[in-house]
This record gives C-alpha cells, sequence and structure tokens, in this order.
C-alpha cells in the first residue's frame, strides 16, 4: 500500500513538473515570437499619389512626330511608375486609372482638376508626383525636367531633377536642368511635396521616340521611383 501511495506520490509530481515545463517553454516561445514580431513588422507604406496629367478631350501636346497623345503617355507612365512604386511597398494612388478623364459627361477643365484635387485629398500622401509630357517652339530641347510650386515641395524637386539629370539627361544635356518654381494647380499642396515631371519633349523627334518605348518607360519610371523613396525614406 506504501509503495502506491508512494508512486503516485512521484507520478503527481512528474505530472506538475511537466506542466510547468510546458508553460516556461510556452512563455518563453511567446516572449521569442512577440520580439521577432516587433523587430520584423513592417513599417507602414508611405502613400504616393501619381496623377497622369490630362485625359479625355483633353488631349494635351501631341507628338510632332506621330501625333502620339500626351494623355496617352501620361496614363501609361503612370501606371508603370505605380506599379514600381507598389512593388517597392509603397500605397500608389492614381488619380484615373482609363483613358477618360477624372470626370464623368461634357468635359470640364476645372470639375477634373477639382476631383484630382480631392483623390489627393482623401488618399493623405506623402508625396504628389504629376506625370506630363513637355514642348517647346522648336526641336532643340530634350529631357526631362521637374516642376515644383511650394517651399515644402522644393527640396524633393532638386533632388529628383539631380538624379534625372545624372540617370536620363546626361547624354544630349550636359548638366541638365534646374527644377522651375511656378504656379501649377497640382503641385499646389502646402503640406506635403508635389512635383510636376515633364517627362519628355514631343517637339523633339528623339524624345518622341523614346517616350514611345515601354522599356524607356520602364526605365524613367524606374529612376523616378528610386529618388522619390530614398527622399521618403529620410
Amino acid at each position: 500500500m506504501f509503495k502506491v501511495v508512494k508512486l503516485k506520490s512521484i507520478l503527481v509530481v512528474l505530472a506538475i513538473l511537466m506542466v510547468t515545463a510546458a508553460v516556461l517553454v510556452g512563455v518563453i516561445l511567446c516572449a521569442r515570437k512577440a520580439k521577432s514580431t516587433t523587430a520584423f513588422s513592417p513599417l507602414p507604406r508611405k502613400t504616393v499619389v501619381i496623377d497622369a496629367g490630362h485625359g479625355g478631350a483633353d488631349l494635351g501636346v501631341t507628338g510632332v512626330k506621330t501625333g502620339v497623345k500626351e494623355s496617352d503617355l501620361n496614363l501609361k507612365t503612370a501606371l508603370v511608375l505605380g506599379d514600381i512604386f507598389s512593388s517597392a511597398g509603397f500605397r500608389a494612388v492614381q488619380t484615373r486609372y482609363g483613358e477618360g478623364s477624372t470626370v464623368s459627361g461634357a468635359f470640364d477643365k476645372t470639375a477634373d482638376m477639382e476631383a484630382r484635387r480631392k483623390t489627393v485629398l482623401r488618399a493623405s500622401p506623402d508625396a504628389v508626383i504629376s506625370i506630363h509630357m513637355n514642348k517647346y517652339e522648336g526641336p532643340s530641347r530634350r529631357g526631362v525636367q521637374v516642376f515644383y510650386s511650394t517651399d515644402c515641395s522644393r527640396e524633393l524637386a532638386e533632388e529628383l531633377q539631380k538624379h534625372l539629370n545624372q540617370t536620363m539627361n546626361v547624354p544630349t544635356l550636359g548638366r541638365g536642368f534646374d527644377p522651375i518654381r511656378g504656379d501649377y494647380y497640382i503641385a499646389q499642396n502646402g503640406t506635403v511635396p508635389s512635383l510636376i515631371v515633364e517627362c519628355a519633349f514631343l517637339s523633339n523627334p528623339i524624345d518622341e521616340s523614346l517616350i514611345s518605348d515601354p522599356d524607356y518607360r520602364l526605365r524613367l519610371a524606374s529612376e523616378i521611383e528610386c529618388a522619390v523613396a530614398r527622399y521618403l525614406d529620410k
């Protein structure tokens, strides 16, 4: 009888020890998991609004060589840029995804611009990039130009223009462009950096051919994302 009681006592002690050990292991694993989650949880993604300029009845400028429409090139470039930002972990918001304008019915420039502004406000972005194509009186000018309107946009404008001068403009422009400040509606966001990127001069047949090439648009979009992401990651 004594042996049976003693055996039962030993079994109870062993059971208690096993439960205690299991609890301790569970606590340790939970602590490690919590630590791992804290260490490797991704930061909240930053948001970039990408605006494909013009659209619908508003074609923008046309190419001197093929007559390609600015609005179409803007959209193609903007969509590629959005994909690149998304792949890099950003939240990319487009002001338009199709050939039409941002408003239905008869085209109204004021209503269109207001719709774009509302998209920007709803997105609460960290940066706004508006994609356009350039035009000059003659075919002499080429390259990518950056425009901005507000003080808070100046630093990003300078960094992006410098990067584009080094990566896209060097073969034809020497030192390249300086960013230009002016009164641009889509760039008049006083709280976050907002830029217009004129991706090519459609008055220049070489620029027109380049920007009509999907591979060139991909390269340009990659360089824009590179500079903007580097700025936002500071």
